[in-house]
């Protein structure tokens, strides 16, 4: 009877230790969370709403003989002539208008992915011009920019990151505070929210049903950070250089680019898994492969659906490619870049799904997951998890409000104090930038201590 009561305050005292964790973890996490998951509907309400805005320019009437995709580029060469072609985008469906992204002159070749783009949309019957407009200032590239930045740059980018790692441990210490003691009956939520049990058991029983979904939103968006996304998991998940970068051309006049560069100001156009792999490079003098032959070599290669990058500056290459990041496919599998040689065709290199190491391959699948492109079920899950997201949001806002003392959590004795909080810091450790927010809290939290 001892053992049972020394157990069950142990457990207790854990129990305290770790919702005091949740609960520092919930203030700072909260308001960025909440954010993210509303931007998120609104980036899945406003794809729809920008084919909708855009009818005039995407769709054309069907006709019955299309006109070579050199005269369309010859048509936009002679429009914006200030003006460099870095991409075309050849009609899906009959039905649809042919696309090319311009920059300016200063910005050619591969490069120029930071430089403001101009799409132009054009009939692929008549050749007539349908009109242009800035890709980064469509509604959804605005919102993506603030789910990815908050609209303030590297720092945004780093608030979102610590608030995404600190995220990751209020959902395990939220898992292991909502453990089902009772029986699954427990996780049950109960119908009278008058009083504050009736709240938490609706922010538990949320909690258990959206734990999985929530941390892989979190993981896979992580993986698009600066510094935990970028400087730690990309390269260790990207391409393996060795059998990806040829050997130097003595004639090539630039240096290798890395893949990044195919993307465009605020839009990512490349796989995660590739962006820092080496371009390739060629010696071509002379530049005898126009826009119609890279097309009709890109069918001869199995493309269905693709786009084609455009090479400006001696050294560059055609690239065509086919991916799930750039909207081009939704089956992550049949990802695939291919690149050819300006002067005579030859395919430089050819890079598909299977070629992309775990983490690659599992970035390629999780990114149209994340966004909602695998089709109308991705698309209505997301729109009811990013909803289920923001109600846990709520009911934990309102459980602290409907507190007695909206203090924190009462300080837990110091063996149970240590030992979480090891655990804790193990855990943060996996996210530098959460680390570093979560020594600051404890630092806060012991001074705030000791002045008591």
């Amino acid at each position: 009877m001892g053992q049972r009561r020394e157990k069950t305050v142990t457990d207790n005292r854990y129990y305290q230790a770790v919702w005091r964790w949740h609960f520092y973890a919930g203030v700072v996490v909260i308001p960025f969370l909440f954010l993210l998951a509303f931007s998120g509907l609104l980036m899945l309400l406003s794809k729809p709403l920008d084919s909708a805005l855009n009818q005039s320019l995407l769709t054309v009437e069907a006709g019955n003989q299309p006109v070579p995709a050199s005269a369309l580029q010859e048509t936009v060469e002679q429009q914006y002539p200030h003006s460099a072609i870095k991409l075309y985008l050849p009609p899906q469906d009959a039905d649809q208008s042919a696309r090319f992204s311009l920059q300016p002159h200063s910005h050619g070749g591969h490069g120029g992915h930071h430089a403001p783009s101009t799409l132009v949309y054009l009939n692929p019957y008549s050749g007539a011009i349908l009109g242009d407009q800035d890709p980064a200032n469509s509604v959804y590239a605005r919102i993506k920019d603030f789910h990815g930045s908050l609209f303030i740059g590297a720092l945004g980018d780093a608030l979102i990151e610590i608030a995404a790692g600190l995220a990751v441990l209020m959902v395990v210490t939220g898992l292991y505070l909502a453990w089902p003691k009772d029986g699954l009956r427990s996780l049950l939520p109960d119908r009278a929210l008058t009083q504050r049990a009736g709240w938490r058991r609706w922010h538990l029983s949320l909690g258990w049903l959206i734990a999985v979904p929530l941390l892989f939103f979190l993981i896979s968006g992580l993986a698009w950070t600066n510094i935990w996304g970028g400087k730690i998991v990309q390269p260790w998940g990207s391409l393996p250089g060795t059998g990806f970068v040829p050997a130097e051309s003595p004639t090539a006049a630039q240096p290798a680019q890395n893949h990044a560069t195919m993307n465009e100001q605020g839009l990512h156009r490349v796989p995660w898994a590739v962006e820092q792999t080496p371009m390739p490079e060629s010696g071509a003098v002379e530049k005898k492969m126009n826009l119609d032959d890279v097309v009709e070599q890109a069918k001869g290669h199995g493309f269905d659906t693709f786009r084609v990058h455009f090479p400006q500056e001696d050294g560059c290459v055609w690239t065509v490619s086919a991916t799930t990041i750039a909207g081009d496919i939704t089956r992550p599998g049949k990802e695939r870049i291919l690149h050819l040689d300006p002067e005579n065709g030859e395919v430089l290199q050819d890079i598909r799904f299977a070629d992309y190491p775990a983490m690659g391959k599992a970035m390629a699948a999780s990114i149209p997951l994340h966004q909602g492109d695998l089709g109308l079920w991705n698309w209505w899950l997301n729109l009811l998890l990013v909803c289920l997201i923001m109600a846990l949001i709520v009911t934990g806002a309102l459980l602290w409000w409907k507190r007695q003392t909206r203090r924190a959590p009462p300080r837990a004795e110091a063996g149970p104090a240590r030992a979480v909080g090891l655990i804790m810091l193990v855990v943060a450790l996996a996210f530098p930038l959460s680390a570093a927010a979560l020594l600051g809290i404890i630092l806060l939290d012991a001074v705030l201590t000791a002045r008591k």
